[in-house]
């Protein structure tokens, strides 16, 4: 998973391919890139538009299933991510979904509050937080558990 990419999707597309890959999932800002990057790679992509996206671009927030899961997908703006999750928690719990996968920040950010995933995978090209290096997430998802992972370009 990836977002708030920029207009700048070379880092991510290399790092996405050392990888076996199904499906992206694209927080936003610049939604083009997450369907350039699924054209490029030849895979699905669910995606949300961000504050940075034109709201007439796409969905401001999904929730898809995957692997028996539900995945609440949104750029996070609308839910104030920059100031906290619980908002984002509640409309998590609300919708149903076991995950919530977000952006906004761009800082990476995976931790698990009570029986919800909160998974934000940061910016491949333009980084916030601890690290100056990009980052994007993979989720490996078995029968009975699903493994988050932040990865640094």
């Amino acid at each position: 998973m990836t977002g708030d990419t920029h207009g700048q999707v070379s880092k991510v597309r290399e790092a996405i391919k050392k990888h076996a890959v199904d499906i992206i999932l694209f927080t936003g800002d610049h939604i083009q890139d997450g369907r350039l990057l699924a054209k490029q790679l030849n895979l699905p992509v669910y995606s949300v538009v961000g504050n940075c996206d034109p709201s007439e671009a796409g969905e401001k927030e999904r929730v898809i299933e995957l692997s028996g899961r539900k995945f609440f997908l949104t750029h996070g703006h609308r839910w104030g991510v920059k100031r906290g999750m619980q908002s984002l928690f509640y409309r998590t719990q609300e919708v149903g979904a076991q995950v919530a996968v977000f952006g906004h920040t761009h800082i990476p950010f995976c931790q698990k509050i009570d029986d919800i995933w909160m998974i934000n995978p940061g910016s491949p090209t333009y980084p916030r937080g601890l690290s100056n290096r990009g980052t994007y997430a993979i989720i490996s998802i078995e029968r009975n558990s699903l493994d988050p992972a932040i990865l640094l370009i």
